[in-house]
């Protein structure tokens, strides 16, 4: 899933400078989600088994009964049966958590009410009606239940209540067992085992980061050794490591860095530094996410070239996972900016922002995953906006921020027409992924 991000929230302030000359001066803000019976087969009829003379005259040699077929038969019954059963319970088959998986449903919010969509026949489903308010919708990685927020009726300062629920609109469920204040928390996504919900949230002024079950009334187990951070990211194929942006003062100092542990929280080490002066230090290594392999790391690098020279914000970097060979992923004169990397599921493009100051305006920037070949632009030229790829990486699912209720975009990442869905929702986006 897609992380629940609060700066995509605040993406729409941030980004209000896209006019010409086209100097990214918000860049800043932006780098800080069976109908018929079945004949009844001859094996079944005993007078298909054996000559009816057997019965009425003299005795008959016995013909050789096709028991191969007749179990051949049963089996194909069977399983037609079972398939009827499980089609009709809404149970499907879990993805992988990372890399390419088959395109299901898309969620989305209206009027605060939840639905699905899907971007096939342009369908919608209601999953979840008032009277509470829905937001901010994101799949589990295996593709097999919906996470959402419900904003707390009447509370004063407003809270929040995360859910789950399966695609069919079964089973809805209450995680968190005390709301969360909604001014506290600054990402809630899914761990790669699609059992847990990670919460990174204010604790007495300190950011920490939160695991919660999404199918008991445990209570949360808290990564201490992650106090302090802004974001993370569970690396993959197998989720066994977390990767996370924070301040350690066990490091040295209270810089900024891109740090990994493992998942139960030990083995803490630094993998990138800041280089950002402590003014511009919320524009340093923002936005990391990893390759579908977990070989790589993408993230954006606050550098003193971008905007023509002047000192902001930002240039895309790419590292290995263990923080070496970094440099930056597309080399440009220094009057460029770009950043917020999403690589494919199948790992072999990345879209992201890339803008050129004096150049007319465009969509998302789509390269090859090594940064070789040239740039491509699809969609339209929306400025502030998010994306997600679709599981397949044949699309990628678009939606202006600066909108409200309505419709997302599906573009062609080589470039070609693009189109939208058959709906209007609200800004929050996520595809469900199903297994291939």
């Amino acid at each position: 899933m897609t992380s629940f991000d609060r700066f995509e929230r605040n993406l729409p302030d941030l980004l209000e400078a896209l006019a010409a000359p086209r100097r990214p001066d918000y860049a800043e803000d932006l780098f800080t989600r069976t109908a018929a019976t079945r004949q009844r087969p001859g094996w079944s009829v005993p007078e298909r088994w054996l000559p009816m003379s057997v019965l009425t005259g003299r005795f008959a040699a016995v013909p050789r009964i096709p028991w191969r077929l007749g179990a051949l038969v049963a089996l194909l019954v069977v399983a037609a049966i079972v398939g009827l059963i499980v089609a009709g319970s809404g149970f499907s088959r879990p993805a992988p958590p990372f890399g390419p998986a088959a395109n299901g449903l898309i969620p989305y919010t209206s009027n605060g009410d939840l639905y699905v969509g899907d971007p096939k026949t342009g369908s919608t489903r209601l999953l979840v009606k008032g009277p509470d308010t829905a937001a901010m919708p994101g799949f589990a990685p295996d593709g097999t239940r919906l996470a959402f927020l419900r904003v707390v009726a009447n509370s004063a300062p407003q809270s929040i209540n995360i859910y789950v629920i399966k695609p069919d609109g079964s089973d809805l469920v209450l995680v968190t067992q005390t709301p969360l204040p909604d001014a506290d928390w600054k990402q809630i996504s899914w761990t790669a085992d699609s059992r847990h919900i990670g919460v990174v949230h204010s604790v007495d002024h300190v950011s920490q980061l939160d695991i919660l079950d999404v199918s008991s009334t445990a209570a949360p187990k808290r990564l201490t050794a992650a106090a302090g951070l802004t974001a993370f990211r569970f690396r993959p194929p197998g989720g066994s490591e977390i990767l996370f942006r924070g301040r350690l003062n066990a490091s040295g100092g209270t810089d900024f860095g891109l740090y990994a542990m493992n998942a139960d929280g030990s083995n803490v080490r630094l993998l990138v530094k800041q280089n950002a002066p402590p003014s511009q230090d919320t524009l340093d290594l923002t936005d990391a996410t990893y390759t579908p392999d977990g070989s790589r790391i993408f993230f954006n690098r606050w550098t003193s070239t971008a905007d023509s020279g002047n000192p902001g914000c930002c240039q895309l970097f790419v590292a290995n996972a263990d923080g070496s060979g970094e440099r930056q992923f597309v080399p440009n004169p220094g009057n460029a900016w770009d950043g917020k990397a999403s690589v494919s599921p199948d790992g072999k493009l990345i879209a992201f922002l890339h803008g050129v100051n004096d150049e007319p305006g465009h969509g998302i920037a789509v390269i090859h995953a090594d940064g070789s070949g040239k740039i491509v632009y699809t969609g339209p030229d929306l400025g502030d906006s998010s994306w997600v790829w679709s599981p397949d990486s044949s699309r990628i699912l678009m939606y202006p921020l600066s909108a409200s209720n309505s419709t997302a975009y599906l573009l062609d990442p080589a470039g070609g027409p693009y189109t939208t869905v058959q709906w209007r929702g609200d800004n929050d986006i996520d595809w469900q992924r199903l297994a291939p």
